[in-house]
């Protein structure tokens, strides 16, 4: 309405003579105008929606690999034996020529046990021990699939914080490029990662035990199949909940932003004493479903 008073009001300071014909064509230009104004205000949620899918999925896989590696560090027939097999890989302690950790797959791939098929091999170098306090654990990973999908990880680190709550032991995680390349389908996805895992660990054992969890928190930077930037975020007191007794995280939420679309998509993953393979994503009140797995 407002739009047409102007037009009106402009049509008659131009002196134009408002008779049938010209008031059709007002309503025409303002039809026009206003459609063109609604089209560009449109929001596209799939995009965010699709970030959101995959941000999980790249939250998944990190979690569940980064679970081996620490179920290795407090395994006892690792530690007593130097060699042990968990999540479906063959896990080896070598210290000569230089102290390492080999997690092995079969080239054709193998079950975690997680419900996800692992090839490859994944080697740990400890700066300078595996328990020293602020030691820097940096990670290679050679000829790594994850459900086939080939895995190329740049820059990945664990640097030991100690105890700064002054009973978990604390993790800083930070992986400079971590670039997936479907098998499958065209495209892939990339992400970087800079997250805190707190160790709570079930005091019944030093060696790892199901009820073994880690609190996390922090960022995770993404390009998206869609060539879509995004920022997810995990805030410190809101923080995910990755326990060795459940394969899909928990707790939450996730906070993820886009760089080309003006909203936030809430990923709400199950309680935590829960263990269920469903997630939520949320836009502006708009709830879609998903499947972890």
């Amino acid at each position: 309405m407002i739009l047409r008073m102007t037009l009106f009001i402009l049509l008659k300071s131009m002196n134009v003579k408002i008779n049938n014909s010209s008031f059709l064509l007002l309503l025409l230009l303002s039809f026009l105008i206003s459609s063109c104004s609604k089209k560009n205000q449109q929001i596209d949620y799939n995009i965010g929606v699709l970030a959101s899918q995959e941000y999980v999925q790249s939250q998944q896989m990190m979690d569940l690999v980064l679970n081996t590696y620490f179920k290795s560090i407090t395994d006892s027939l690792l530690i007593f034996d130097y060699s042990s097999s968990i999540d479906g890989g063959i896990i080896n302690y070598y210290d000569n020529p230089e102290e390492r950790i080999v997690i092995e797959y079969p080239w054709w791939g193998c079950d975690d046990l997680c419900g996800h098929n692992r090839a490859g091999t994944i080697t740990a170098f400890p700066d300078p021990g595996f328990y020293d306090s602020l030691a820097i654990i940096r990670f290679e990973f050679d000829d790594f699939k994850y459900d086939g999908d080939t895995i190329y990880v740049s820059d990945m680190t664990i640097t030991n914080l100690g105890k700064l709550d002054g009973l978990n032991d604390s993790y800083s995680i930070k992986a400079q490029s971590v670039q997936r390349i479907y098998a499958y389908e065209p495209g892939g996805t990339s992400f970087k990662m800079d997250q805190t895992f707190i160790h709570h660990k079930d005091p019944s054992s030093i060696y790892h035990l199901p009820k073994d969890q880690f609190e996390v928190s922090g960022k995770t930077n993404g390009i998206s199949s869609g060539n879509e930037n995004y920022t997810a975020n995990l805030n410190k007191e809101e923080y995910l909940i990755n326990q060795f007794s459940c394969t899909w995280a928990k707790r939450g939420p996730a906070i993820l932003s886009l760089d080309s679309q003006p909203y936030e998509a809430f990923i709400l993953f199950p309680g935590a004493d829960t263990c269920m393979n469903t997630y939520l994503v949320d836009i502006e009140g708009n709830s879609f479903y998903y499947q972890f797995d």
